[in-house]
């Protein structure tokens, strides 16, 4: 098996879930690669050594830039040249850019003696970053993720681009964030459309309402402009205007907190609606099988960002959850569209309403769509068909 590198920003980071279970169904197909966190992270990582920057090694850069300049310069023009032709799109990007710049002269030399077959950066920032002039200094191939919140972005990365045009392969994970890279210029046969898996299945003994009482409703994610949070909260006042008994709890945290508050509060709906904050994996999981429908309100935001499919809703199918998700983005390619779940237009609300409406009324006709999307997601998003996928890719990679 070829020995390989992955790159990552920080990690493990709570949040990214999924990356964790990539990395331990990777090791059954027999790839195991070295992990590089450049900003911060863990030193180890289930028993795993994690390679972490030390960001004080910079100041060698006195010493490494004029060495891989002229061991390199070729390599030097074409980046100075890419940076110079496209205005840094924000502050943060230019942090990133220039760290993961750094630490690959830096590092370069040191990673070059563990003789990789091919580097791997995890997100097409900071990562494919360190991954791209990895490559280009020391002539080993490299590969990239791209995902929606990469590609849709007002500018994007930096030098994206220059990114896509060297890389052996790029992995997204939605048809919708595919489409886009194609359209960037990127040939089709470079794309791999590898869906992100799941390893855990939830057990729901029955169909029928979680609390006779109640509507329990469910939404978990960012509160960022993208997950359409305002929108849940216009269908939530309308659903109480109607007199429909429910909970809607919302988990995640984020710059909107504050404004989604006041929202929630002005509406009317402080005993109804909750925002529960940032939960660890095993408490979010509680919350599906706890739930009787998954809301999913996403939009385009005024910067493009946008989500591909979001990890939770292929989650929140797997524990049985009937799902009533936005037709924007690539959301809806999680499911069968009236099969497994249901594509609205946030900016409908009443579409939303009179589902739940009727969803209330007779939860027993919903139960097919319900067992639907469990067995849906169980194939489509199998972990060991994703770990399968990214070690042909990987293998096919080094090759190019």
């Amino acid at each position: 098996m070829s020995r390989v590198a992955f790159f990552y920003a920080t990690f493990p980071r709570p949040t990214e879930t999924f990356v964790r279970r990539e990395l331990r169904a990777l090791e059954e197909t027999g790839l195991q690669p070295d992990l590089y966190s450049i900003w911060k992270g863990a030193a180890k990582w289930e028993g795993k050594t994690i390679f972490r920057f030390s960001l004080y090694r910079l100041w060698s850069l006195f010493f490494w830039i004029p060495y891989w300049a002229w061991k390199k310069p070729r390599v030097f023009k074409d980046i100075l040249i890419a940076l110079w032709n496209r205005p840094c799109p924000n502050f943060q990007n230019w942090n990133e850019t220039f760290l993961a710049l750094g630490f690959a002269l830096v590092e370069a030399h040191r990673i070059k003696e563990k003789d990789y077959t091919l580097f791997h950066g995890v997100w097409a920032t900071m990562p494919a970053t360190a991954a791209f002039a990895l490559s280009k200094l020391t002539d080993v191939p490299f590969s990239m993720g791209a995902h929606a919140y990469d590609v849709f972005r007002k500018g994007g990365d930096w030098i994206l681009g220059l990114k896509f045009e060297s890389a052996s392969f790029i992995r997204t994970s939605s048809l919708s964030t595919a489409q886009r890279i194609k359209d960037l210029g990127v040939h089709e046969d470079k794309v791999k459309l590898i869906r992100r898996g799941l390893a855990y299945w939830p057990n729901r003994e029955g169909f029928e309402l979680v609390n006779n009482e109640r509507l329990e409703m469910l939404s978990v994610g960012r509160l960022v402009e993208k997950k359409g949070y305002l929108h849940q909260l216009i269908i939530a006042s309308q659903l109480n205007d109607l007199g429909i008994p429910f909970r809607l709890r919302i988990v995640g945290s984020g710059p909107l907190r504050k404004e989604l508050y006041m929202e929630r509060d002005r509406l009317g709906l402080t005993e109804r609606v909750e925002f529960l904050g940032s939960l660890k994996q095993k408490s979010i999981r509680e919350c599906y099988i706890t739930s009787d429908v998954f809301l999913f309100t996403g939009v385009v935001a005024r910067n493009g960002d946008r989500d591909g499919i979001p990890n939770v809703i292929p989650e929140a199918m797997s524990a049985g959850c009937l799902i009533l998700s936005s037709c924007f983005a690539g959301a809806s390619e999680a499911f069968i569209e009236d099969v497994s779940g249901f594509s609205l237009n946030p900016f409908e609300s009443q579409e939303w309403v009179h589902l739940l409406s009727e969803f209330w009324e007779t939860p027993k006709s919903f139960e097919k769509i319900r067992r639907s999307a469990i067995r849906y997601s169980k194939d489509a998003f199998n972990i060991t068909r994703t770990a399968n996928s990214i070690s042909e890719a990987v293998i096919e990679g080094t090759q190019r």
